[in-house]
């Protein structure tokens, strides 16, 4: 297919390749914004599944150049987050007011001690017990749960390739393994542990690391799509030095895109918080083989001065924009965020991690209307 008229799939394959377009993906994360839009309450966009699926359609459809859906929501519905979901979920209607945003409750579920567990039995038989724990579960509770799960995100996958979108990522394969146990452990415990445990945790880190590159093998031959959601945020240079980040994050990223690459995977690195300190070590990674996601902390311009036509970058309107800055706002952003890319640098448009929940409804139009004022190329 010629980059004068390509499907949404084709132009996502081409961007991450760092080939010509015909225009730049638009890949907003849309989620919990579609149920305001749509005129419902959050309780009944994360409780009815029916209803979610509907506003999310409905945003597409008033805003078609929205081309790419990096599916989310599955693994947040209520009824199955509150299973087997990542962490402690509050939800509107029942934990929260019914307009609420959804949120997820982090404490020390994780114990020191628990580290024997994973050593024993390994990361994934540990996830199984550490998901028993903090949702009040039974491991039968929590494997219905993640049954269900697999049904929406096949539902969540066809919805979007019915509108004609491509799916940014088939499947979430949780974070770096310095994150799962930082949000296991909560933030404050498990820095101490870096500096307490040294030569220990390193270890604990590869075996996280080995469960999700293999996580995902088996998940994108199961889904159809090669493309996997790794998040990331806490190994940032925001958070711990560049020393640390060599010891206890890079080794293990670097692992992890490698042995993804030579299977064919390609990680979408959602990388919220400031990495500007640590983007030249990108470079070390497997050339157009990866996405790295942005969500405005980072200098996503200083980005693209290092990486340009080494990997493809997602971002970035910054949610303050939509939410505090006025249409006109969004518009310059865009206009300079589009012009700083050229075709073929592999830009993959999108808001910076979420679209908020309560974004400005001319201020999402600005950010839609972008796309063909500054980022069409034929």
């Amino acid at each position: 297919m010629s980059a004068t008229q390509m499907t949404a799939e084709e132009r996502l394959v081409a961007s991450i390749a760092l080939q010509p377009v015909d225009r730049v993906v638009c890949a907003p994360i849309i989620e919990q914004y579609a149920g305001q839009y749509a005129g419902i309450t959050n309780r009944e966009f994360m409780w009815d599944w029916d209803k979610c699926m509907a506003a999310t359609h409905k945003v597409w459809e008033d805003f078609p150049v929205w081309d790419s859906n990096p599916i989310l929501i599955h693994g947040r519905h209520a009824p199955v987050g509150q299973k087997c979901g990542p962490g402690q979920l509050k939800m509107p209607g029942t934990d929260l007011a019914e307009n609420e945003q959804y949120q997820i409750h982090e404490y020390e579920a994780m114990t020191r001690d628990d580290y024997a567990i994973v050593r024993e039995k390994g990361f994934m038989e540990y996830r199984m017990t550490f998901l028993e724990r903090i949702h009040h579960a039974t491991r039968e509770e929590v494997l219905a749960g993640m049954k269900q799960a697999a049904v929406l995100r096949k539902d969540e996958i066809d919805r979007s390739l019915a509108r004609g979108q491509s799916v940014t990522w088939g499947a979430i394969m949780g974070v770096l393994p310095f994150d799962a146990y930082s949000l296991m452990r909560s933030m404050t415990a498990f820095y101490k542990d870096v500096f307490q445990m040294g030569d220990q945790l390193e270890e604990l880190l590869w075996a996280v690391n080995d469960a999700v590159i293999a996580g995902s093998e088996a998940v994108t031959k199961m889904v159809g799509n090669n493309r996997v959601f790794v998040g990331g945020v806490r190994g940032a240079g925001e958070f711990i030095s560049i020393r640390q980040f060599k010891r206890f994050v890079w080794p293990m990223l670097k692992v992890m895109v490698e042995k993804m690459a030579e299977k064919d995977i390609v990680p979408v690195l959602h990388f919220d918080g400031d990495w500007t300190a640590n983007l030249e070590f990108f470079l070390e990674l497997p050339k157009a083989k990866f996405i790295l996601e942005l969500d405005s902390a980072t200098d996503i311009f200083k980005a693209h001065e290092i990486l340009k036509g080494h990997c493809s970058i997602k971002g970035d309107v910054p949610p303050a924009l939509f939410t505090s800055g006025t249409a006109d706002d969004v518009d310059n952003y865009a206009r300079k965020l589009l012009g700083t890319f050229k075709n073929g640098d592999g830009l993959l448009y999108s808001s910076g991690c979420n679209l908020p929940m309560n974004a400005k409804l001319p201020n999402v139009k600005a950010f839609f209307e972008a796309v063909e004022k500054y980022g069409r190329y034929n």
